[in-house]
């Protein structure tokens, strides 16, 4: 995975979006949007650190990543962008008067672009765009008040979703990546009594999640392309528990207690040891490796759910997007959201506004192309 910064103007890091370098916050997201990426803001990524003489570990934050740009090819490869922004403060001894020419050379020499407000600027120009980021529903997503109101709405939720809610924003970046494609469903299965679809702010948590696992999905893909692309279910098995090996040890623990239990049935799925819903992950995973040109939008589109869930905006996808809706990512986003809803066992009425969201025109008589559901 490459990782780089970007970097508006010079002095101390701000390690909050909302503030007084949210205009450059918001610039670099608009930017990030005009060259095809999804995006999330104010990103914290911590690590778990063991204390001596308590039973629970605590917990240090590395950092908060302003603007983080994630763009995929068509071949799932996956290019991970992080925008720190800065901005200039009074009685600090850098210069305030803009970015010196060594500095440029330094972060060339690191891989590091730094883009001041007219760089930010001309990029814009270098990235034109049919969709209107300015006005209309999509601009949601660039209105500093309305992100500050998101931001804060996930901190004022039911405490039952406290954990959910602190997976998504914090451990979720710091898990190893294949250890998601079921993390998601646990913490989702946990709280499956409590998030209410009737909610905007429990509606926005839930797209939120489609969102994070469409990008795992992503993750996972990736990995099958380049392990066993022609037995999905081979390299699949192995992703879920990272690696051949330790997939051997899983099925070794497995059947420890058949040997002392013969008679015992299995709780669990395909061989013990996979989750009673493999067999859908694998449809579902297919259904993606056959759309490669789709996961871009469809991580677009998840995003701009959860937004406009807390805007209270009627919009649907193939509405907002107009000339550029992709209907293969938006049925893609849709099977995610039935998948989550029916193995979570969540409030099928999430399912039934998933459908309403992604919806798309259907020309009369035309066939509705992989219609299946996953209820």
């Amino acid at each position: 995975m490459c990782w780089g910064t970007w970097t508006a103007a010079s002095s101390r890091c701000r390690d909050r979006v909302i503030g007084t370098s949210a205009d450059r916050v918001f610039g670099t997201y608009r930017l990030l949007w005009r060259m095809g990426f999804s995006t999330r803001v104010d990103v914290p990524l911590r690590a778990y650190v063991p204390n001596a003489g308590r039973a629970t570990p605590r917990h240090e934050t590395f950092t908060d990543l302003d603007v983080l740009g994630v763009p995929i090819s068509p071949g799932f490869a996956l290019r991970s962008v992080i925008a720190d922004c800065k901005t200039t403060q009074r009685g600090s001894t850098e210069r305030a008067d803009g970015v010196t020419a060594a500095s440029r050379q330094l972060a060339a020499r690191l891989g590091i672009s730094v883009l001041e407000p007219a760089d930010l600027a001309k990029l814009e120009e270098f990235h034109p765009t049919t969709l209107d980021l300015a006005n209309g529903p999509l601009s949601i997503l660039f209105d500093e008040k309305r992100v500050a109101n998101s931001l804060k709405a996930f901190t004022t939720l039911d405490k039952k979703l406290d954990k959910l809610v602190e997976y998504r924003q914090l451990d979720y970046w710091v898990y190893e990546e294949h250890r998601n494609l079921l993390q998601v469903i646990a913490h989702l299965e946990q709280v499956a009594g409590v998030l209410n679809s009737r909610q905007p702010a429990h509606r926005a948590l839930f797209f939120d999640c489609v969102w994070l696992y469409a990008l795992s999905l992503v993750h996972a893909a990736c990995n099958v392309r380049a392990v066993h692309v022609t037995d999905i279910d081979t390299a699949l098995r192995q992703y879920l528990f990272g690696g051949q090996i330790a997939l051997q040890e899983k099925r070794q623990l497995a059947d420890l207690p058949k040997r002392f239990a013969p008679d015992q049935r299995a709780l669990d799925g395909p061989d013990g040891v996979l989750p009673r819903w493999y067999p859908q992950l694998v449809d579902l995973l297919l259904r993606h490796l056959r759309r490669p040109n789709a996961v871009g939008d469809e991580l677009r589109y998840a995003e701009w759910a959860a937004e406009a869930q807390l805007a209270g905006e009627p919009a649907t996808v193939a509405e907002v997007f107009d000339a550029t809706f992709n209907p293969l990512a938006a049925k893609l986003l849709s099977d995610v959201c039935g998948f989550l809803v029916t193995v979570a066992g969540l409030d099928s009425n999430l399912r039934a506004e998933a459908r309403r969201v992604f919806a798309q025109p259907n020309p009369a008589g035309a066939p509705d192309h992989e219609s299946r559901d996953d209820s």
